[in-house]
């Protein structure tokens, strides 16, 4: 489970990427070795939050108003797996 007071940023070499096209594309870019994470919409907008000095507790509630149509414990699974594999990834930074 996530701790809701926790703040994360992305690191600094992180940039979030969307390219207008028909159905969009999304990427995470590290600029410092060249990685590259395809994305969907969802994870884009999910991790476009983290932008702030906003807590995962804030974000958990920005993400339920944008998708109300969707099932709450469905969409927090989805976040919550997003930010572990981010972690493991080591993209994220914590904010004191």
């Amino acid at each position: 489970m996530l701790e809701v007071n926790e703040v994360l940023q992305l690191k600094e070499e992180y940039v979030l990427y969307k390219l207008e096209v028909e159905e969009g594309m999304y990427w995470l870019f590290n600029i410092e070795n060249g990685d590259t994470f395809k994305l969907n919409e969802t994870s884009y907008c999910m991790l476009s939050l983290f932008n702030k000095n906003r807590s995962i507790g804030e974000i958990e509630k920005c993400i339920l108003e944008k998708y109300p149509d969707i099932e709450s414990d469905n969409v927090l699974r989805d976040f919550e797996k997003l930010i572990t594999n981010m972690k493991e990834q080591n993209i994220f930074h914590e904010r004191r």
